[in-house]
């Protein structure tokens, strides 16, 4: 007999080229039916960029789904949920490593990467997120919004050591350095963490091109003025990252519990 499951989750996302850039790297994967959503920034040149972020966004929920067919039951233990997502990270990473590797143009092709999985039981829900580079998972409780991520930074590390100040990484020239990317290195090591739910959070995954033109704080204002409408959300989002100057491909993933309260408007598109 199957065990009576909380809420699904229900997410949406919206990408934009912005207002600077010639071509869109950043790319997202929904997959609200096996509970699996995938942001990613790519970079490089001769459309490496774009190949990586592809890439990433088809193979985590390609490898993910094929080995969560395998197991027998619906109740997947977050621990293993955050194993299954660790290991589809690593085989993106092969991936672009091997494409790259095919072809000099595209050779040293990367890409940042945020996953969201959902362990669900009968009475809560946990999201188990990994992440590489400078992609970011925020949740909005109530009414106050809160990083879970923490960046692969150049900056980051030095905020660590306390050889800078959190307003000095907003505006350095070094900020967006990145310490870990996909398609870099062999082994990709994603950071993975497991946070607890409650059924009226909202979880929000973005891409650079967001948190350069928007503080936490009016990000957090503009979730406000939108919930729980997830496209409308969406919208908001990006629609004012182009209006601040847009100066790179935006990209966000908005994702609500699926309890009668959240409304599913699609995004639309940015003129």
């Amino acid at each position: 007999m199957n065990t009576p499951l909380s809420p699904a989750w229900i997410g949406v996302g919206l990408t934009d080229i912005g207002r600077v850039r010639k071509v869109n790297q950043d790319a997202f994967s929904v997959d609200n039916e096996h509970q699996l959503w995938v942001l990613a920034d790519g970079m490089g040149g001769h459309a490496g960029g774009e190949i990586a972020s592809q890439i990433t966004i088809e193979a985590i929920p390609a490898y993910f789904n094929s080995q969560r067919d395998n197991t027998s039951s619906s109740l997947i233990p977050a621990a293993t949920l955050e194993t299954l997502l660790a290991q589809a990270i690593e085989s993106a990473n092969q991936r672009i490593r091997e494409q790259a590797s095919q072809n000099p143009e595209i050779k040293g092709m990367g890409t940042t990467v945020v996953a969201l999985a959902m362990a669900r039981t009968a009475d809560h829900s946990q999201a188990v997120i990994a992440h590489s580079g400078d992609s970011r998972a925020y949740v909005l409780r109530n009414t106050n919004l809160t990083l879970w991520t923490k960046d692969h930074t150049l900056m980051e590390e030095r905020l660590d050591l306390n050889l800078i100040t959190p307003d000095q990484v907003r505006t350095h020239p070094l900020r967006h350095v990145l310490t870990k990317a996909l398609g870099i290195d062999p082994q990709a090591m994603p950071t993975v963490q497991t946070y607890e739910l409650e059924p009226t959070d909202v979880l929000l995954l973005c891409s650079d091109g967001l948190t350069k033109m928007l503080t936490d704080q009016e990000i957090q204002t503009l979730l406000l003025k939108d919930a729980p409408n997830l496209g409308h959300m969406c919208n908001r989002l990006v629609e004012t990252a182009n209006r601040l100057g847009g100066e790179d491909n935006t990209t966000v993933v908005v994702i609500g519990a699926d309890s009668g309260a959240t409304i599913v408007d699609l995004p639309s598109a940015i003129e």
